[in-house]
């Protein structure tokens, strides 16, 4: 019996998991056979320099934008997924690895699959994703124009057109349902002119972190100067792009 967690715990109504050594190395060793091995598409920006904020600022230059945010993401993806996905990477061990880098899933949907709180995670939950009609779905929005930034749940999506935008925001968001990784109903935004992701306000030529989560940060009681200048490095290098 593969035992790959020391505790589980639940915060903000997610469950976490807490790898142990054995299963932290395992993971180590696969983030370094698929750096070696693997380039990840463009629109992931997770993997790139700049992570959430170049998500943001890749879509600076268009008018409309449009929001998927999957849920439950990591646990929507099942173990037998995981290991096509190893074995489509020709990883030695798919089979055992799969079984290392999943647990018994605590919310509904598959029995077994990916945890938050586990090394490897993302990348596995990356390489699903690239294995998936989604991903063919990404490519078809892409050939026709429209920006598409993937930054691990969420997907944001721009171009000038309203009819070209809404034809790959409907494409992409009946494609996650077909491929069972469900969009959360209560995060999707149809192409408009200005959205929120990340915590920060988006239309064309800005980004802004949020007046509510300035809010929040400044209201916070174990704030630090240290952690003072790094939030307010934060929203300068989110609206660093904007147009004067």
């Amino acid at each position: 019996m593969i035992v790959n967690y020391d505790y589980k715990y639940r915060s903000r109504g997610k469950w976490f998991f807490v790898p142990n050594e054995k299963c932290e190395r395992r993971g180590r060793r696969m983030l370094a056979f698929f750096k070696k091995r693997v380039i990840f598409p463009d629109y992931m920006y997770h993997f790139k320099k700049g992570g959430h904020v170049a998500a943001l600022h890749a879509h600076l230059n268009n008018k409309l934008f449009f929001k998927i945010d999957i849920q439950n993401f990591y646990y929507s993806i099942a173990r037998m997924r995981v290991t096509r996905a190893l074995r489509h990477w020709a990883y030695p061990g798919a089979n055992a690895f799969s079984m290392w880098s999943c647990v018994k899933n605590p919310t509904p949907g598959p029995p077994h699959a990916l945890p938050i709180g586990f090394v490897q995670s993302p990348l596995l939950a990356s390489l699903v994703l690239m294995k998936s009609e989604v991903a063919d779905a990404i490519d078809r929005a892409i050939a026709k124009g429209v920006c598409i930034s993937v930054y691990l749940d969420d997907f944001i999506g721009s171009h000038d057109d309203l009819a070209v935008l809404t034809e790959a925001y409907e494409d992409i968001r009946k494609t996650c349902v077909t491929a069972g990784l469900m969009p959360n109903p209560t995060k999707l935004v149809a192409p408009a002119a200005a959205i929120t992701a990340f915590n920060c306000d988006l239309k064309q030529g800005s980004a802004l972190v949020t007046p509510a989560r300035i809010a929040k940060y400044w209201a916070a009681t174990d704030r630090t100067p240290q952690s003072d200048a790094g939030f307010i490095y934060y929203e300068g290098s989110v609206s660093s792009q904007n147009t004067p």
